[in-house]
């Protein structure tokens, strides 16, 4: 008979790879939303510098000239704004990429291990619980020398 001991601690290093998966999905979508932002901050930028020019060349007041250069100057200040978004975007994207690194680095450890440990042992469970927790172990030992990097 088979025992279930070993399919719990695989399945507890199932369920953050499931978690990391929709975390990296959704920094992806927060940095791809930030980027059509910029995109669309960059073409209403361009829309109003050729409109300004437009003016520039029909001869409209100055007032409507100091008007038009105005909004430029606030869509060149939203441009930023969103380039600025789009760089915090990318940082946490990366962030979340490093983790994502380390815990499938920890599950090909824990792999490992579970392999070594099936060909010393036969089908000798005992140790699989603190195999899992020695690769949780490494991979927060990474995150935290990570951070210290940063």
């Amino acid at each position: 008979m088979k025992s279930t001991r070993q399919s719990h601690p695989v399945r507890a290093l199932r369920k953050p790879k499931e978690n990391a998966k929709q975390t990296c999905q959704q920094a992806l979508r927060v940095c791809e939303n930030a980027a059509a932002r910029l995109k669309a901050a960059s073409d209403d930028l361009a829309g109003s510098w050729t409109a300004l020019y437009h003016e520039i060349s029909t001869g409209v007041s100055s007032t409507d000239l100091l008007r038009k250069r105005a909004w430029c100057n606030v869509l060149e200040l939203r441009l930023k704004e969103q380039a600025h978004a789009l760089e915090q975007a990318r940082h946490g994207l990366d962030a979340v990429w490093e983790d994502l690194m380390l815990a499938t680095r920890a599950r090909e450890l824990f792999n490992r291990l579970l392999k070594k440990n099936a060909t010393e042992a036969g089908a000798d469970t005992e140790s699989l619980p603190l195999l899992a927790r020695t690769a949780s172990v490494i991979a927060s030992a990474h995150r935290r020398a990570a951070s210290v990097k940063k």
